[in-house]
């Protein structure tokens, strides 16, 4: 009879470790998909930003262009000529063919300035 409670007991230590196995088995599944849902909303938030980044370029793009028209337009329009440009158009021709955008002149700085101001009173 003795044998028989033993066997019995060992059984059933096996069974309820087995069922705990199941148990933690379920549980770090649940865990694995709250897992993979926080990360699908984490990469769906960075495919917005990501996108936001993309438009404010694109506009940013945009609005140099217009710029860089705005200035050339000025350029032609002006009384001198190629070959012999006048101080004004030589420098805004000068800004614009640089290749060192740190090298600001004084009317960059103060766009920026005002930009600057702007967003601050936003």
């Amino acid at each position: 009879m003795k044998k028989l409670t033993k066997l019995k007991t060992k059984q059933n230590l096996q069974e309820s470790r087995l069922r705990e196995n199941f148990e933690l088995l379920d549980q770090i599944r649940a865990d694995a998909v709250n897992d993979i849902e926080s990360l699908t909303e984490d990469f769906q938030h960075m495919t917005l930003v990501a996108e936001s980044v993309q438009r404010n370029y694109r506009a940013l793009l945009a609005e140099n262009q217009l710029l860089k028209g705005t200035l050339l337009s000025i350029i032609d329009e002006c009384g001198c000529w190629e070959g012999n440009r006048c101080d004004r158009c030589w420098k805004l021709l000068k800004i614009l063919a640089s290749a060192n955008p740190e090298e600001k002149s004084e009317a960059a700085i103060k766009y920026q300035a005002i930009l600057s101001q702007l967003r601050n009173s936003q």
